[in-house]
């Protein structure tokens, strides 16, 4: 919300996380799916591969052409696990 991302393309943003000590990798298709898929320390990856870039790209398109019933089963599957912001769904 307060800016700090790069976007990497194809729905695949870098994230700054605890004064730039941390990064996240944030996959993002729409409006509504947003999946913080990797976190990691800055002193441990400043960047990732292209290879892994081209994959992270293809797993956004993926989210993105999931419907609403495919995300709830990976959500209560526990595959995934869904955030709320401020007690609230987002």
């Amino acid at each position: 919300m307060q800016g700090q991302a790069v976007d990497l393309g194809g729905g695949v943003y870098k994230k700054r996380l605890n004064k730039n000590e941390h990064r996240s990798i944030i996959l993002a298709k729409g409006k509504n799916i947003w999946v913080f898929q990797y976190l990691y320390a800055k002193k441990d990856l400043d960047n990732i591969s292209i290879e892994d870039l081209v994959l992270l790209k293809t797993l956004a398109s993926n989210y993105g052409a999931m419907t609403v019933a495919e995300l709830d089963k990976l959500i209560e599957s526990k595959e995934l696990q869904e955030i709320y912001y401020d007690d609230e769904e987002i």
